[in-house]
């Protein structure tokens, strides 16, 4: 079988490559993204003790860390009993997660995804990125540095580290936020939401201008973490999954992930392949991230996030959005709702109490984390001992429970651009353009042996 490879794939968070298999007819066949990295971070946490998972897991990844630790500090408070936390300290923690996605929206959009829309095949790979912006719109690259400056030096106030949080732990945090930090820092967000305006308004324009032919993309179910009243809730909330149609498939406990979610594995790649599994491989494909979270929220409670929000819905009428390109819009009014969030957050006369920290006392357990990282819903699970040892931990992190859509959208737009058994420039782009549009993660994505007989090692002799 004759056999088409990209190596790499630029512009993406980590090392990966696309397969693309062909019939005796040079058509495709089949397409795998193959993720070339492996960590192992589910079995070698074994043995080491719960409390340290928040900054062991955070390690993980460099380029979203905090939600890692986040959501293991959610799973360790679950497994040790702990039911609430000071209410300063739950909203330190929900701007620490606003933050976080404040940077990582504005790095994968502007640094990484804008220039696909902006420079064609024909163009210099070397000028395909932020170092071509930098050249040809300044301004624009000057707005990204600071948004993404503005949500890096917020994570820092509140976290103490501008890259692995260590403020965030089981029974709240470790210290309050400090007072004279907050003036700067709603300063600095007012004029965020400024440029994140303009932000919005640019992806609206360019993923309108895409040929039809890769817009219109296959059909999946979507799933995240949603509030009892339909609101967005990237902190916490039930998993709800919805339909085509929008019907509700599953509204579940995150404690009961496992009953809905089941994990296959591939020889193509270090990463699993998550679904639905009352539904099975061939049904219960989802998708989730920022498109998931726009089709499946009812509403943003910030108001100019929620104004785009709804011009959005209007273009699907009744039906979720499908189009892997929408994923760029919905990224942007995000980064507008964490900004909104973030200034109210500030403004609360609360916000710099000293109150943000209840006793926890270490037992055996068992607690399953879930949050809204910037990529998606982030589930980390543990089991420990009476000693503390942990003896199981699984983690599904956004780029795995994208990974069959992601597959599939692979397929699809080569079968487009594949003629007579070869690609051309355009559609190398093109692929690469489906990818991205994932925002895919690969660090985050590959946790375990994931071949039933471990690790292969192939010798290729010269």
């Amino acid at each position: 079988m004759a056999k088409i490879v990209i190596n790499p794939i630029s512009r993406i968070e980590g090392d990966g490559k696309v397969s693309i298999y062909l019939d005796d007819k040079g058509r495709v066949d089949k397409a795998s993204f193959q993720i070339l990295e492996f960590r192992g971070f589910e079995e070698f946490v074994k043995g080491r003790l719960l409390w340290e998972m928040p900054q062991i897991t955070s390690k993980i990844c460099g380029i979203c860390p905090i939600p890692h630790h986040l959501a293991a500090v959610k799973a360790v408070e679950a497994a040790l009993g702990v039911q609430e936390i000071p209410p300063v300290a739950l909203k330190l923690r929900k701007m620490l997660l606003d933050a976080a996605n404040i940077q990582d929206h504005t790095l994968h959009f502007l640094y990484l995804a804008f220039p696909d829309f902006i420079y064609s095949s024909s163009t210099p790979p070397e000028k395909r990125g932020i170092t071509g912006l930098l050249a040809d719109k300044p301004d624009l690259v000057k707005k990204a540095i600071f948004l993404r400056k503005s949500g890096v030096l917020l994570a820092e106030k509140i976290a103490a580290h501008s890259i692995y949080p260590v403020t965030p732990i089981p029974g709240g945090m470790s210290r309050a936020l400090p007072a004279q930090c907050v003036g700067e820092m709603v300063s600095m967000m007012e004029q965020s939401l400024v440029y994140a305006q303009e932000i919005v308004g640019l992806a609206w324009k360019v993923s309108s201008s895409l040929p039809e032919k890769i817009v219109t993309q296959m059909e999946s179910k979507f799933m995240c973490l949603t509030a009892a009243d339909g609101q967005a809730s990237h902190y916490d909330g039930q998993v709800k999954v919805m339909d085509r149609d929008r019907r509700t498939v599953h509204d579940f406990r995150v404690a009961d992930y496992q009953e809905f979610i089941e994990e296959e594995i591939s020889r193509d790649t270090w990463s699993k392949f998550p679904y639905l599994k009352k539904l099975g491989t061939r049904d219960g494909m989802y998708r989730v991230g920022p498109l998931a979270r726009c089709n499946v929220t009812e509403h943003l409670h910030t108001p100019i996030a929620e104004k785009w929000l709804r011009k959005l819905k209007t273009l699907a009428a009744d039906k979720p959005l499908q189009s892997i390109f929408y994923y760029h819009i919905c990224r942007c009014i995000e980064l507008i709702h964490h900004i909104e969030s973030v200034i109210n957050t500030l403004s609360d006369p609360e916000i710099c109490s000293k109150d943000v920290r209840i006793p926890v006392q270490r037992t055996a357990g068992e607690g399953v984390g879930a949050v809204e990282a910037a990529r998606g819903t982030l589930f980390h699970h543990y089991r420990c001992r009476a000693n503390g040892e942990v003896e199981f931990a699984n983690m599904i992190v956004p780029t795995t429970h994208n990974n069959m859509a992601l597959n599939r959208t692979v397929k699809e737009v080569a079968s487009l651009y594949v003629k007579d058994g070869s690609i051309g420039e355009e559609g190398k782009l093109r692929i690469e353009m489906a990818v991205r549009s994932y925002d895919p993660c690969l660090s985050c994505a590959t946790h375990s042996w994931n071949t039933p007989e471990g690790l292969s090692i192939e010798i290729i002799k010269k």
